[in-house]
C-alpha cells in the first residue's frame, strides 16, 4: 500500500535501453503501467504523472506492435536516465506496478532491451498543521 497523508509520493527508476525508435516515436517500446485492483485491470501510466523522464512518442500502428498507438520510451540506445512518476492520486491504496517492452513483428536492433536499475518509492510525511508547538494564547 502506497502511504497515506505523505506528499509527494514519487517512483523513482533509473532506464537503459536499445529500442527501435522511430521519427516522431517508436517501433518498439517500454511503458509504465499499473493497477489498483490486485492485476486483474491494468492502464498505462500517462504522460502527465511522468515529472522527469517521459516518454519519447507513441509506438508506431504498423508491424503488429501489441502495444501500438501507446505512448512508451524508446532510443537506440539510450544511456542510464532517470526517471520520476507522481503517485499522489494513488495515495492510500495498494498498487501494482509493471514495466512492459513490446516489440513489432519487424526486424529491430540487436542486442533489444530495456534494463532497470534502482527502483524505489519514496514519499516525505506530511507537517502537522500545528505552527506553534506549545500553542497559542
Amino acid at each position: 500500500s502506497l502511504p497515506a497523508g505523505q506528499a509527494p509520493l514519487i517512483l523513482e527508476f533509473w532506464s537503459h535501453q536499445t529500442l527501435e525508435d522511430r521519427i516522431g516515436g517508436c517501433y518498439d517500446g517500454a511503458l509504465l503501467e499499473i493497477s489498483t485492483d490486485d492485476g486483474i485491470s491494468w492502464s498505462q501510466v500517462p504522460d502527465g504523472q511522468l515529472l522527469v523522464g517521459g516518454y519519447d512518442g507513441p509506438i508506431s500502428t504498423s508491424f503488429n506492435n501489441p502495444a501500438r498507438g501507446k505512448q512508451a520510451w524508446c532510443g537506440d540506445p539510450r544511456d542510464w536516465t532517470q526517471t520520476l512518476v507522481g503517485l499522489d492520486g494513488y495515495a492510500g491504496q495498494t498498487v501494482r506496478l509493471r514495466f512492459r517492452l513490446a516489440t513489432d513483428s519487424s526486424t529491430g536492433r540487436v542486442p533489444d532491451g530495456f534494463y532497470l536499475d534502482d527502483v524505489r518509492v519514496q514519499s516525505c510525511a506530511s507537517p502537522a498543521d500545528e505552527i506553534f508547538a506549545d500553542g497559542f494564547d
